[in-house]
């Protein structure tokens, strides 16, 4: 898997309907946003931020060097720690009905499906979590920035942030905030023409994640008829089969 810190788009202010806006990677369908975590979502904040800064004149500020390089340690940390673990739709979505949306560490909205340890994908092994708990569960790994995560670091700076034009448009801190929630809208519509089409009833009543499985169902193949069962061979069976075919 490519960590997402570094993009190549065909031009600036690059969007993909239906993709991560931040590394472009197609967008599972329990996820309503517009990323497809919140690593990618912090990353491209993060993007807009030293952005931001670097064109105001606030870079050389001490206390300002000291929150790039904090939250940039926190993103390597995250990063890592999401590597390899892309879960199906259909496992986070019935993680997130089971957790009845509710992160299983404080009870405040969940958002992030995380590895509870280890990188198995057993529902046990699997909880939703906030932004807050998330956010210490990965502080308690924090470790010495090695060569690589530098290296991962540089590549944004050099790629996304130094540019004079945003490559990304979730890297547009001027145009970004006006536009995110008519691009979430319009996802969300295309999302239920998808529904209609498979006849699939929409219930106001219904959650998001309610709305994924029933168009799982309605999508997945049936089940295979299973093969008929050949005749019993061996002994009196085999004997009476033989004699049957001679005698019909």
């Amino acid at each position: 898997m490519k960590p997402p810190f570094v993009i190549e788009v065909p031009h600036p202010r690059y969007f993909r309907d239906d993709h991560c806006a931040n590394c472009l990677t197609e967008l599972p369908l329990d996820i309503q946003g517009l990323y497809c975590s919140t690593w990618c979502q912090e990353i491209a904040a993060q993007v807009r931020y030293v952005r931001r800064v670097f064109r105001d004149g606030r870079r050389d500020d001490p206390d300002v060097q000291l929150a790039i390089q904090t939250k940039n340690a926190f993103l390597v940390i995250g990063g890592y720690r999401s590597l390899g673990r892309k879960l199906t739709t259909r496992i986070r979505t019935e993680i997130r009905l089971r957790d009845q949306g509710q992160c299983q560490q404080c009870g405040k909205p969940g958002v992030e499906v995380d590895h509870i340890a280890g990188n198995s994908d057993d529902p046990k092994n699997l909880q939703l979590l906030c932004l807050d708990c998330h956010h210490a569960k990965t502080a308690e790994n924090m470790v010495p920035a090695s060569d690589e995560s530098k290296a991962l670091i540089m590549g944004m700076m050099v790629t996304r942030v130094m540019p004079d034009e945003p490559q990304l448009l979730a890297d547009d801190g001027v145009n970004w905030n006006g536009q995110w929630r008519k691009l979430q809208a319009a996802r969300k519509e295309r999302f239920l023409d998808m529904l209609r089409a498979e006849g699939v009833r929409i219930k106001s009543k219904d959650t998001h994640v309610e709305r994924v499985l029933a168009y799982l169902n309605a999508t997945s193949p049936p089940p295979a008829t299973p093969a008929p069962a050949p005749p019993p061979v061996g002994g009196d069976a085999f004997f009476d089969n033989l004699m049957r075919d001679v005698w019909s």
